[in-house]
């Protein structure tokens, strides 16, 4: 009977075949070895100039950079975009009576740098009041504010991670008398002179507090129911630093006032400015509305010296091994002036008046001024310079000219 060859499986056949095939390549193909070259120099050899090898520039590794910080931003933004909407909520209540404060106007400020946009709740019985479904945003700021009373109210909050802890917002009864307020520290320091502008320039930092338990809200009564602020006459360049919320600052008689209420409890607040001085030495008089519990005016050693009839005289002290006059009171009764004397003042010479004088002028007319003056220099040059007397010998009369007899 005759047999029937077995058929490998195809994938066994297959790897024969390939076999076979590279056997076949192997022995008509196959070239003779050959020998390494006599010449070593033709060996492949790194090149040897390193300058041939690419690197960053300057402009690509920027590049590279500035392409990471866009996707950075990119991730933060779409990061921010996942996050999922979040509530802001939180309670009014009246510090004064220990109650909730319910119908009253809350407000989210939504603020950037160019936009602003705000949303309104109404607190219901218990003082309670919310904002739902709120998209952060990383550049947003956000804050809740009260009014209440006439008096603002309010915190900023941080909504990056998430919604925030129930707020608990006090506000107080409003109060309109200035006899809440007190000052329970006052400090004046004379920074530093400008010998050329014959200025100084002063720096004062005053902790007004409220003892009370409502808020003080000022202008119910006219101008003499702010909280005023004496400057010494002439001031300029001032600038005021307070954390009173939505407080503004206005100009009132010699000195500012602050537009803004003070809750219960300590604030400071910072204000720098310039005032003139004439010759080696000024008075200026301080007044103290709201008395102070401490007064403490400094001066640098070098710059000038501080002298006070009213309350006492300077001693040196060190403060971060400058050395310093000090001068030192308590418990300054309210309504109280006192008088500082300021000595060894520099005295501007010609020079530092006609470079302060030329600063002054605005740029358009800086050419016409030193035009005016270059002249009038030239005219009073003129009259004032002595004429020389001529040496030079009489001209001889004239031969042609007759002559009487």
């Amino acid at each position: 009977m005759p047999t029937t060859p077995m058929r490998l499986p195809r994938r066994i056949s297959a790897a024969a075949a390939l076999m076979q095939w590279t056997a076949r390549r192997l022995t008509t193909t196959a070239a003779p070895m050959r020998r390494p070259s006599a010449r070593p120099d033709t060996l492949r050899r790194p090149s040897a100039r390193p300058d041939t090898l690419r690197r960053p520039t300057p402009l690509a590794a920027a590049l590279l950079l500035a392409i990471c910080a866009l996707l950075l931003a990119t991730t933060a933004e779409r990061a921010a975009a996942q996050q999922p909407p979040v509530t802001v909520s939180g309670r009014i209540i009246n510090a004064t009576t220990a109650a909730p404060v319910p119908g009253l106007t809350v407000t989210l400020h939504m603020q950037t740098a160019q936009t602003q946009d705000s949303l309104a709740a109404v607190t219901d019985a218990q003082g309670r009041f919310h904002f739902a479904d709120i998209i952060v945003d990383p550049a947003v700021v956000y804050a809740v504010s009260a009014r209440y009373q006439d008096a603002l109210y309010g915190a900023q909050i941080n909504l990056r991670d998430g919604a925030p802890p129930p707020l608990a917002i006090q506000v107080y009864d409003a109060a309109y008398d200035l006899d809440v307020i007190r000052v329970d520290s006052s400090s004046l320091l004379f920074a530093d002179t400008d010998r050329a502008t014959q200025t100084i320039a002063a720096l004062e930092i005053v902790k007004v507090v409220n003892d009370s338990d409502h808020t003080f809200v000022p202008g119910s009564q006219g101008p003499m129911s702010l909280l005023r602020f004496g400057l010494p006459p002439g001031s300029q360049d001032l600038q005021v630093d307070t954390r009173l919320l939505g407080a503004d600052i206005v100009q009132v008689d010699r000195g500012f006032a602050v537009l803004g209420s003070v809750p219960p409890g300590a604030h400071d607040i910072m204000f720098t400015y310039t005032f003139p001085y004439d010759g080696a030495e000024t008075t200026i008089s301080k007044s103290f509305p709201f008395g102070a519990n401490s007064l403490r005016v400094l001066s640098p050693q070098e710059t000038l010296a501080i002298h006070s009839a009213d309350i006492g005289a300077a001693h040196p002290v060190s403060i971060g091994e400058r050395p310093y006059r000090l001068i030192e009171a308590a418990d300054i009764r309210r309504g109280a002036r006192i008088s500082l004397r300021l000595t060894d003042l520099p005295r501007a010479t010609l020079s530092d008046r006609a470079t302060a004088t030329l600063t002054a002028i605005p740029y358009q007319y800086a050419a016409p001024a030193l035009l005016t003056l270059f002249l009038t220099t030239l005219i009073i040059f003129a009259l004032v310079r002595p004429r020389r007397p001529s040496n030079a010998p009489a001209a001889p009369a004239d031969r042609d000219t007759p002559t009487s007899t």
